[in-house]
């Protein structure tokens, strides 16, 4: 279960080798895309239950994203984005069905976009968590922080969208 990543934002102070199961799509001016090969999910481990190794993505995905705002010079977005990613990531390696799960970060001169691709037709849903509960809030902090956020039509890709700060941009 391992693939070469590739290009400079994969390797390095990221702490991925050449041996990293995480596959890097491509970069370009301002993004970047990971490809991360999931070994849980619905029919694996049960839709509320993630492997062990699963678990530990969207850790590495915050530390990847925060090392690629650094190199773009937007350290101000590092805490909402790092934030995004995990929730989002989290959700994907939860609820998604199929066997990978893509994520991709771009900027625009006014946005940084962030999108996470499972491979599962359901949609996403906008929950509302219990005081006691210890899940469910992820997407009420994606909708908090961003600007704005969606599940593309048919469903596999759930998006959010973030203002870069205007002396960055």
């Amino acid at each position: 279960m391992t693939a070469t990543a590739t290009g400079s934002a994969a390797t390095g102070r990221q702490g991925l080798s050449s041996t990293s199961p995480v596959r890097q799509l491509g970069t370009g001016g301002r993004g970047v895309e990971l490809r991360i090969p999931r070994s849980s999910g619905p029919g694996l481990a049960g839709a509320d239950e993630m492997s062990e190794e699963d678990r530990l993505w969207p850790g590495r995905v915050r530390r990847l994203g925060r090392e690629q705002l650094r190199r773009w010079r937007l350290d101000s977005l590092c805490e909402p984005v790092e934030l995004c990613l995990s929730e989002l990531v989290t959700n994907a390696m939860r609820y998604g069905s199929g066997p990978v799960v893509d994520v991709r970060l771009y900027g625009t001169a006014s946005h940084l976009c962030i999108e996470v691709t499972d491979g599962s037709p359901d949609r996403p849903v906008l929950g509302v968590a219990g005081v006691d509960d210890e899940s469910g809030r992820g997407l009420a902090l994606v909708e908090a922080i961003a600007e704005s956020w969606g599940v593309t039509e048919d469903g596999t890709c759930t998006w959010c969208r973030l203002s870069v700060p205007e002396e960055q941009s």
